[in-house]
């Protein structure tokens, strides 16, 4: 504890010192000069009783859609969150199919799947995506995809960094980030951007970006209100490569090199962010009925992408070549269409305040790829193909009852009650067959000549009819969740939740108990303990499927045909494969708050997060060995083979440091000042044990770079920023510091000789905004302005990946756009 104790009295020192007017944040501010944090109320982490941030025995970040939209319309939600909190962090990854557009995400250093996204409050469905992308430390789940809720819908959003699980639901373990729409009752807003990115090192598409929203209020009935807001975004790939090395060509008679090889064209590989296009409706509705209200919310997206992938050399088994003389570059594409609705009745009877409500929610994608082939097919392989398609359904059902008790004096204890149905459904289906089939294909003359032509669309994501999902649970659970104000400086909540899951899950008890105490009028000291559950995710469970992925392999990168089977396959069974258990953590929170001044406040929270029995993949399988199991199971045995796990315990601790300062600068205008800090360290306590199915075989279970990716990553994030406004004029800056990481590799001689370090990068943000008059602004800016990169990495790279490190803050460089804005 030597360790946590310095690090909240150290950051407590660095904040004090740097939270002063010299540093600088939007936090919008009240004529009282109260910045958000002391007066913004909040619905997250709290019933009944209304409540401020700084009053919160939990921290709570509140984000208002102004700061949204000042990061500009090339940024999705997801990342405009990594922007703006320092504990959320965003990976923007190369290509890597699914993860080019749904990015891993998570808080305190935990992934997407131990975060619980809400919506007004009600659980948001996951996606029918899959993480898999390498560095991810929660492969296989399917976490909620915030970039299909439109920004222009969304009033602000609330992000408690804290265990929840015994308040919300057994994803709660790392928090909750709770979206809430607009409800206005008139006027609107509309918004055109346009931008792209700087450009490097002539490889291609920059990312060029056009986007619109519209989003307007009508009153409706006595008292009621519709909101609707639309919008819609195109956006071009940006891409970085490099020349792939060595032969493209079969050499000519003699051993002398084709004469092409001199006029080829070796940017090949075109990874990276992908051609988007998509359209995304948001609506909500309040509408008094006598003595209840009825409400209901409901988003709609549509989005169509295509992900550029590595070339194919015309002189590999992957290619043909009457079909395609020079090689070509698959693209992995992707359709995608995703709703939730959510209806409600709210009112107040016999002292309780009486919620009931139904949510359903459905993500559906058709994968497929364009410009590949099967190679086994000869000739006659078709060039476009839909692979599979994924779909994931929740209907989720709440009854929520709360009241306040007054004992008399300045003691209170709120009551809060409920009970919870859900229902998950899981579904992959097998589309052309010919993205999966063995042609049985042998070329029959040339270099090649007698040799089988690789199996499976190139580029493509394949699901057979033998790894197709279909798999459904139900969940019931109870809460009960308690707040008592012993007195207006002391406040202690206690909260307990039985979830059962009628699959292999089972059931389980959540527990947290938080209180709050105010030494003086300026400092209040919190704290909290929880303990929380996971369930495997249904994807986890029954997802499997066969790709040709980009993987480190002895310092290289190379094109890895690899296989992801079931856990209850023969394949993963005679390596050892157990069934999935359940993830299970301990939270410890302890924190303070300073408010000594109107406009300026600061809060340090230290944390721990214990989570056992962590799920992920095994690191990539092979050899000979892996390879009779394949041929025995009917597979051509040329796979890499993975399988989800249990696979470590480990131990994460940080500490969140969050402060504001709003002030007058004489008569010139108002300058509203922060800075936000995370320091978030992760070890590996306990590696499951290797099977003996594996030991047999010399492998290991999980190695020593998928360990990597869970100690490995940034340890700091520091966000500062400035907004000044001074009559029409508001200028907005923010300077963001990543730490360094490192990447991993498994041992060579004993020796970590290709393990990567990547130093630590300032990106600076900047918008310069105008109010052409009091309803139309137009606005101009940049986000990493000084085309910042990571460092280069040190690895062989023969086939034209971007030189770059997969940093925290992407491998694209800068991007400058202009907006324009009415009200109305």
């Amino acid at each position: 504890m030597q360790k946590y104790t310095r690090l909240l009295v150290g950051a407590s020192c660095v904040a004090a010192a740097i939270s002063m007017p010299a540093f600088a944040q939007d936090a919008p501010a009240d004529d009282a000069g109260e910045t958000a944090s002391q007066s913004e109320i909040i619905v997250t982490g709290t019933r009944g009783q209304a409540r401020t941030v700084i009053s919160s025995p939990t921290p709570i970040d509140v984000i208002g859609g102004e700061e949204l939209e000042k990061l500009g319309g090339g940024m999705q939600l997801r990342d405009a969150l990594t922007q703006l909190v320092p504990s959320f962090q965003s990976t923007t990854v190369g290509s890597s199919s699914f993860n080019s557009l749904t990015r891993p995400a998570g808080l305190r250093g935990l992934s997407g799947v131990h975060v619980l996204v809400l919506v007004n409050g009600k659980r948001r469905h996951n996606s029918s995506i899959i993480d898999f992308n390498s560095g991810a430390t929660s492969q296989g789940g399917n976490p909620v995809d915030l970039d299909l809720i439109p920004s222009s819908a969304i009033e602000r959003i609330e992000v408690l960094r804290d265990g929840a699980s015994a308040q919300y639901g057994s994803d709660a373990i790392a928090g909750v980030i709770n979206v809430i729409l607009k409800t206005n009752d008139s006027g609107g807003k509309a918004t055109l951007e346009a931008g792209q990115r700087y450009g490097r090192d002539g490889s291609g598409s920059d990312g060029e970006t056009i986007s619109g929203s519209v989003s307007h209020g009508f009153a409706l009935g006595d008292g009621g209100s519709f909101t609707l807001s639309v919008e819609g975004k195109k956006a071009n790939a940006a891409v970085r490569n490099t020349d792939v090395t060595g032969a493209l060509y079969f050499p000519l008679a003699g051993g002398v090199p084709d004469p092409r090889e001199l006029t080829a064209n070796r940017r090949t590989y075109q990874g990276g962010l992908p051609d988007v296009k998509d359209v995304k409706v948001a609506q909500t509705l309040v509408l008094p009925l006598g003595n209840v209200t009825f409400y209901s919310d409901g988003t709609f997206g549509y989005r169509d992408a295509r992900v550029g992938q590595a070339g194919r050399r015309p002189n590999s088994n992957q290619n043909i070549i009457q079909i395609y003389p020079d090689g070509f570059t698959p693209y992995y594409t992707l359709q995608e269409t995703d709703f939730q609705f959510t209806g409600g009745l709210r009112g107040e009877t016999a002292g309780w305040n009486i919620d009931l409500s139904s949510t359903y929610g459905r993500n559906y994608v058709k994968n497929g790829a364009e410009n590949t082939l099967n190679a086994s097919l000869g000739p006659s392989s078709p060039t476009e193909f839909k692979t599979f398609s994924s779909a994931f359904d929740q209907w989720t059902n709440n009854l929520d009852l709360t009241r306040r008790i007054e004992f008399g004096g300045e003691t209170a204890l709120q009551v809060s009650l409920g009970a919870e149905y859900r229902y998950e459904n899981y579904v992959t289906k097998p589309l052309d067959v010919d993205s999966y089939r063995a042609g049985g294909y042998f070329y029959p003359t040339g270099p090649l000549a007698g040799r089988p032509a690789q199996v499976g669309a190139q580029g493509a994501i394949v699901v057979t009819p033998e790894d197709a999902a279909n798999i459904n649970r139900n969940i019931w659970a109870g809460y009960v969740d308690l707040a008592l104000d012993v007195s207006p400086r002391f406040l202690v909540t206690a909260a307990g939740r039985f979830e059962h899951f009628d699959d292999s899950s089972g059931s389980v008890f959540s527990g947290k108990v938080s209180a709050r105490y105010e030494l003086t009028d300026w400092l209040a000291l919190r704290g909290a303990f929880s303990n929380g559950f996971r369930a495997p995710s249904l994807a986890q469970q029954d997802f499997a499927q066969t790709s040709t992925s980009i993987n480190l392999v002895g310092g290289v990168y190379i094109p890895v045909l690899t296989k992801i089977v079931k856990t209850n396959s023969a394949v993963a069974q005679a390596l050892g494969a157990q069934p999935l258990k359940p993830e299970k953590s301990k939270n410890y929170s302890l924190g303070f708050t300073l408010t000594p001044a109107s406009g300026l406040s600061l809060s340090v929270d230290a944390y721990q997060i214990d989570l056992d029995d962590r799920i992920t993949l095994t690191g990539l399988l092979s050899g000979t060995g892996i390879r009779n199991i394949l041929i025995a199971n009917g597979f051509s045995g040329d796979q890499s083979v993975r399988f989800f796990t249990n696979a470590v315990d480990t131990r994460t601790r940080g500490v969140d440091v969050v402060g504001t300062y709003a002030f007058d600068v004489g008569s010139a205008g108002r300058l509203r000042t922060s800075v936000g800090f995370n320091y978030n360290d992760t070890d590996i306590r306990k590696i499951a044990a290797n099977p003996s199915e594996l030991a047999g075989l010399g492998l290991t279970l999980f190695d020593r770079r998928t360990q990597g990716w869970f100690t490995s990553t940034p340890k700091t994030k520091l966000i500062l920023g400035a907004n000044f406004e001074s009559g029409p004029f508001t200028i907005n800056v923010k300077e963001t510091r990543y730490d360094k990481f490192k990447s991993l590799d498994n041992l060579v001689g004993g020796l970590p000789v290709n393990d990567q370090s990547f130093g630590a990068k300032w990106i600076t943000d900047l918008e310069v905004s105008y109010g052409v008059t009091e309803k139309f602004r137009v606005a101009a800016g940049a986000y990493n302005i000084f085309d910042v990169y990571p460092d280069r990495t040190t690895v062989a790279n023969t086939i034209g990946l971007a030189p770059y490190g997969a940093g925290p803050f992407g491998q694209y460089g800068g991007y400058y756009y202009g907006r324009i804005s009415l009200d109305f």
